[in-house]
């Protein structure tokens, strides 16, 4: 009895360092191209959020205001900077987990264009809060509107912690962006 048990730890044992092997070869193998697909995601989204920019090669991170701007502003992950004005990827918890937003917004400080990089909401019911006829809502918006779901921004009804998770995004870009022009 003690030698059976004995024989199949050691085979689960064997099983279980041939699977870890495996995933992490697969993982080393695959981590480079995952990478490059994240950030072509990114820059598509970057580029639909801000009207006029026509390609990636427009704009770029300003590793030094993004810093700046992450210190009081967490969520903002990435700022990039183009002529037209400037790109806030915010990152932060909706209802089905990791959001990820890019919102541009135009020199003069209002909301241009939002566009999702990320999203683990439910399809068909958060999702709905990603969909153009929400997101458009917010252009024009800029840092003095109060932007607070239920009074001057409507919630999409079934995705209300996506509505308020969106809101936050464009309202944390907008009052990055105020930080931006000090």
């Amino acid at each position: 009895m003690i030698e059976r048990m004995v024989k199949l730890g050691v085979t689960l044992m064997v099983v279980g360092v041939v699977a870890a092997l495996g995933l992490g070869l697969t993982y080393t193998v695959t981590r480079k191209k995952i990478e490059q697909y994240d950030l072509q995601v990114e820059a598509q989204a970057c580029l639909s959020a801000l009207p006029g920019v026509k390609s990636a090669s427009e704009i770029k991170e300003d590793k030094q205001l993004s810093a700046k701007v992450r210190k009081k502003y967490p969520d903002v992950q990435k700022v990039f900077t183009c002529g037209k004005g400037y790109i806030f990827v915010v990152k932060t918890k909706g209802y089905g987990g990791p959001l990820t937003l890019a919102v541009g917004i135009d020199p003069g400080g209002k909301v241009r264009g939002i566009a999702t990089v990320t999203s683990k909401e439910t399809v068909g019911l958060g999702s709905k809060a990603l969909e153009a006829a929400y997101l458009g809502g917010f252009k024009g918006k800029t840092a003095a509107d109060k932007l607070k779901v239920g009074e001057d921004v409507q919630a999409v009804t079934g995705a209300t912690i996506t509505s308020k998770a969106v809101t936050g995004q464009v309202k944390q870009a907008l009052e990055a962006f105020s930080l931006i022009e000090q």
